[in-house]
């Protein structure tokens, strides 16, 4: 069951981003009704987590996220509420991982931004191994996504278009061993994920995609 506070949170959300953006969302379709997943998309702005749990279907979507986020007085209550994961950045977080684990094998979603930090830019940044070594830790598929449109988010009266889209989930073979391999899934999920960016927004996988 959906905690109420989360039902909570999204619907608040749900009404301050209706104000700013209208939002598009394709490919709700490969997203699992049922069992834990890793969401991993681009990170452009905070809206991000945000647009890509409304995205989805009702149930609830934990987040990872920077330490200093959680450290706040409002916000940092609110996002532990709805079941976000607090992260030391540049170091082995090893209890953040324990929990990641936990929460993927429960059968709940998470959403993990695979760039670990946001893009200044706007333009996708190169991902990090780590996503790929919690999908092999928690058995669990990576389901690639985009958003589009969260950086450039106006006022009320100056509405625009926030686009969320979804890929087919994908399955990180559990023996894959040491740096080849991993970079491989890796690589594969990010160019999924820069696939259904515009090319402006593909970054450090355009070349690769224009190959």
């Amino acid at each position: 069951m959906v905690p109420l506070i989360y039902q909570i949170v999204r619907f608040v959300c749900r009404v301050l981003l209706g104000m700013r953006a209208r939002l598009v969302v394709e490919g709700q379709e490969h997203l699992p009704a049922t069992g834990g997943y890793i969401l991993a998309s681009n990170h452009v702005s905070n809206w991000d987590p945000v647009a890509l749990s409304l995205g989805s279907p009702g149930h609830l979507i934990g987040a990872l996220g920077k330490q200093e986020l959680f450290e706040l007085p409002i916000l940092g209550r609110i996002a532990t509420a709805v079941g976000g994961i607090p992260v030391r950045r540049g170091e082995a977080d090893r209890e953040a991982l324990a929990r990641c684990k936990a929460v993927l094998q429960s059968g709940q979603p998470l959403i993990i931004l695979p760039e670990g930090t946001r893009s200044r830019s706007g333009e996708l940044l190169e991902g990090k191994h780590g996503i790929i070594a919690m999908a092999q830790l928690a058995n669990v598929p990576i389901v690639p996504a985009a958003v589009i449109g969260t950086k450039t988010l106006g006022w009320p009266w100056r509405r625009s278009t926030v686009i969320v889209r979804y890929a087919a989930p994908i399955v990180v073979d559990r023996k894959i061993k040491g740096h080849e391999g991993r970079q491989l899934a890796l690589d594969t999920t990010m160019h999924q994920i820069a696939s259904m960016l515009p090319p402006t927004m593909q970054g450090f996988y355009k070349q690769a995609l224009s190959v």
